[in-house]
């Protein structure tokens, strides 16, 4: 496996070449589109573990279509903190290729799942808050963060 700064850095250049996020919207009663929670474009190191992040806020989203260094981050932790579910699933090793497609929604509903939390194939703050995440300085066991 690459070191992890390797990672990264394909990845980066992978977004930079890929189509850029949009935040997610969402239309209430009277149709009107209002911003959703912000959609995640990065991953910051938080509480000693590496998350999804918009910004400093970690109240943020991912889902399908989504092209970005968060994905990216959120695939390499479902790998290191979740591979017996994935390979139940037949998606290990998870592609870590910062595109939030159908495979790494399937993973992520898995995980979901295997966590009991609403198993709806978006990462959000309840998401968050209920998966372990891989450590910042990159040691086991993975942790959760608040």
């Amino acid at each position: 496996m690459l070191p992890r700064r390797i990672l990264t850095i394909l990845a980066l250049a992978t977004i930079a070449a890929a189509a850029t996020t949009t935040p997610a919207m969402a239309a209430p009663a009277g149709g009107v589109e209002t911003m959703a929670t912000s959609t995640c474009n990065k991953w910051i190191s938080y509480n000693g573990a590496d998350v999804p992040a918009y910004g400093s806020n970690v109240n943020c989203s991912l889902r399908r279509g989504n092209v970005n260094s968060a994905v990216f981050q959120l695939q390499v932790t479902m790998n290191v903190c979740y591979e017996y579910t994935l390979r139940s699933q037949g998606v290990y090793p998870l592609t870590a290729d910062s595109n939030f497609g159908p495979t790494t929604e399937k993973a992520l509903r898995a995980v979901q799942a295997a966590v009991s939390t609403p198993a709806d194939g978006v990462y959000g703050p309840n998401t968050r808050k209920a998966i372990y995440h891989q450590r910042s300085n990159g040691g086991s066991p993975c942790l959760q963060v608040p």
